[in-house]
C-alpha cells in the first residue's frame, strides 16, 4: 500500500518545483542571452553593416567566458556557475575585461559606433569588481537592467519587456540564494546606472 503524501512532502514538491522554476528564469535571462540580445537588436539600428562581425565577436566572447566558467566549476574550484562565493568574483571580471578588449579591438573598425557601449560594460564591470569588497552584487540584474535601460531608445518593446522582467529576475536570484537582496538590487541600479551614462555619452 503506498503511503499517502502530507503536508510535508507537498511543502518540498512545492519548493522544488519554484526553485526548478527559479532556475529556469535565471538561465533564460543570464547575462549571456541578454547581451546576445542586446548585440542583435544594437546592431541592427546602429550599424546594420557590421552584424556578423559584431555576433561573431560576441559569440566566440561567450564561448571563451562559458568554457572557463565550466572548467572552474567542474575542477571544483568555484562553488558553481555563477562564481557565487566573493573570492571567485576577481578571477572571472578579470577575464570579462580582456575579452571586452578583445571584442572593442575587433569592432574598432568595422562599428566604431558601438564602442561606446562596450567601454560602458566594462565600466561597469569594473565598479562592480571594486565594489566587491563588501557586496557581491548581481550580474544577472546588471545585465538585464542595463540592457533594458541602453536599448529604450532603439527597441523599446524589447526594452520594456527587459524593465518587467527584472523583479521576476530579482526572485530568480534569491530563490536560488545566489544573492542578498541588497545584491539584486544593487545590481540593478549598477546597471541601469551605467546605461544611462551611455546614452548621456551617446
Amino acid at each position: 500500500m503506498s503511503p499517502v503524501p502530507g503536508p510535508r512532502d507537498g511543502g518540498r514538491a512545492d519548493a522544488g518545483a519554484a526553485f526548478a522554476l527559479a532556475r529556469a528564469v535565471s538561465i533564460a535571462l543570464h547575462p549571456f542571452a541578454v547581451f546576445l540580445a542586446l548585440t542583435v537588436l544594437g546592431v541592427r539600428a546602429l550599424a546594420p553593416q557590421a552584424f556578423a562581425a559584431a555576433m561573431a565577436a560576441v559569440g566566440a566572447a561567450v564561448a571563451v567566458v562559458w568554457l572557463f566558467v565550466w572548467q572552474r566549476h567542474r575542477s571544483g574550484r568555484w562553488s558553481t556557475v555563477d562564481a557565487s562565493h566573493p573570492s571567485e568574483r576577481p578571477m572571472l571580471y578579470l577575464l570579462l575585461l580582456w575579452v571586452l578588449a578583445l571584442v572593442w579591438w575587433w569592432m574598432r573598425g568595422r562599428a566604431a559606433v558601438l564602442g561606446h557601449g562596450i567601454v560602458a560594460v566594462a565600466a561597469m564591470l569594473v565598479a562592480a569588481a571594486l565594489l566587491n569588497r563588501w557586496i557581491k552584487l548581481s550580474l544577472h540584474m546588471a545585465s538585464l537592467s542595463f540592457a533594458a535601460v541602453a536599448l529604450w531608445p532603439l527597441a523599446p518593446t524589447a526594452a520594456a519587456i527587459g524593465l518587467a522582467s527584472l523583479p521576476l529576475l530579482g526572485w530568480a536570484r534569491l530563490r536560488m540564494r545566489r544573492h542578498r537582496l541588497a545584491e539584486v538590487i544593487g545590481g540593478a541600479a549598477l546597471g541601469a546606472g551605467f546605461a544611462l551614462g551611455l546614452r548621456w555619452l551617446a
